[in-house]
């Protein structure tokens, strides 16, 4: 590939991947009904149940600042998750799934397995490996001009 398609390349596979991340988003929302990805996410996060901080939580879902709190506060009223004082530092807050969290994880893993979306993760996780090594490439390879 010469220099004046890479951009152009470039382009296009920051256009695919964007789309096929919107696309499996929509096929996991239709799957899961009432239930949000970005929910389904954060309980992913927390479901084993030793508290995770909200740095945590961003990473997971994507998520920060205002839209990260109001999830959490939405998932809070819904009874899904509580927030604790870390007892080991007072400034931090974590996060927990609550009983009723637990069960809607376990109902939202189910309604995804019953949608045949785990297809996409089979064969050793090819493509999500091949997406990691992406990101990893991506946050190490310095930028140059």
């Amino acid at each position: 590939m010469d220099n004046s398609t890479a951009p152009a390349a470039l382009e296009e596979l920051a256009r695919l991947v964007r789309r096929a991340s919107q696309e499996l988003d929509r096929a996991i929302a239709t799957s899961l009904g009432d239930g949000s990805v970005t929910r389904w996410h954060a309980l992913a996060a927390v479901v084993d149940g030793v508290g995770h901080p909200m740095s945590h939580l961003a990473e997971a879902t994507l998520l920060t600042g205002a839209n990260l709190t109001r999830l959490i506060d939405g998932m809070i009223a819904d009874n899904l998750v509580h927030r604790k004082v870390d007892d080991t530092d007072r400034r931090r807050v974590l996060v927990f799934p609550t009983r009723r969290g637990l069960l809607a994880y376990q109902s939202m893993n189910s309604a995804v397995g019953a949608s045949g979306l785990d297809v996409l993760a089979a064969g050793n996780g090819r493509l999500a490996k091949s997406l990691a090594g992406l990101v990893v490439r991506l946050q190490a390879e310095p930028v140059t001009t």
